[in-house]
C-alpha cells in the first residue's frame, strides 16, 4: 500500500510545512484530493481489521495544522452550502470552512500515516477506509467543490 502513502504524504505537507514553494497550489491540491478519493473508492469489500492491540496515536495539533494551511492557502475560508440538498421548496443554507475541511483531512491522514509507521498495514488501511467513510469523505467533496468555485471566481 505504498501507493496510498505516496498520495497521503504530499497532502500532509500542506499542513506541516509553511509557505510551500509550489506553483499552481490549488490545482496540485485538487489532483491530490482526487487521487485520495480514487484510492478510497478502489477499496473493495471488507478491508479487514487487525485485532492486535496497539498504542494510541499522538494527538496531532489541529490548530497548528490550520495555521500552516493558512500560509499555503490564504484564500481557503468560509463558504455557503445547502444543508439539505433534497429540500426543493425552501432549502436551509449553512456555513462551511474550507480551511477546517482541509485541516480535518490532514489530521485524519496523519493518523493513517502514523498507523502505517507504528502499527500494521492492515490497521492503517482499515483506519483509512473507516475515517474516509465516516468523516473525511464529506470534507473531500466539499473542498473539491470549493476549489472549483474559487477557480471560477478568478
Amino acid at each position: 500500500m505504498n501507493h496510498l502513502l505516496s498520495i497521503i504524504e504530499p497532502i500532509i505537507q500542506w499542513g506541516i510545512t509553511p509557505k510551500l514553494p509550489i506553483k499552481n497550489k490549488e490545482l496540485v491540491l485538487k489532483k491530490s484530493l482526487i487521487s485520495l478519493y480514487q484510492e478510497y473508492l478502489a477499496l473493495e469489500g471488507d478491508v479487514g481489521e487487525d485485532e492486535k492491540e496497539y498504542p494510541e496515536p499522538p494527538d496531532f495539533n489541529f490548530e497548528k495544522i490550520s495555521n500552516t494551511l493558512r500560509s499555503n492557502f490564504p484564500e481557503l475560508g468560509f463558504y455557503q452550502m445547502i444543508l439539505d440538498p433534497f429540500e426543493m421548496t425552501k432549502p436551509d443554507n449553512g456555513l462551511g470552512d474550507a480551511n477546517d475541511d482541509l485541516s480535518d483531512i490532514i489530521k485524519d491522514l496523519m493518523e493513517v500515516q502514523w498507523r502505517f509507521q507504528n502499527t500494521s498495514e492492515i490497521d492503517a488501511i482499515w483506519y483509512f477506509e473507516f475515517i474516509m467513510r465516516n468523516h473525511s469523505e464529506r470534507h473531500v467533496v466539499n473542498l473539491l467543490k470549493t476549489l472549483k468555485d474559487l477557480e471560477e471566481q478568478s
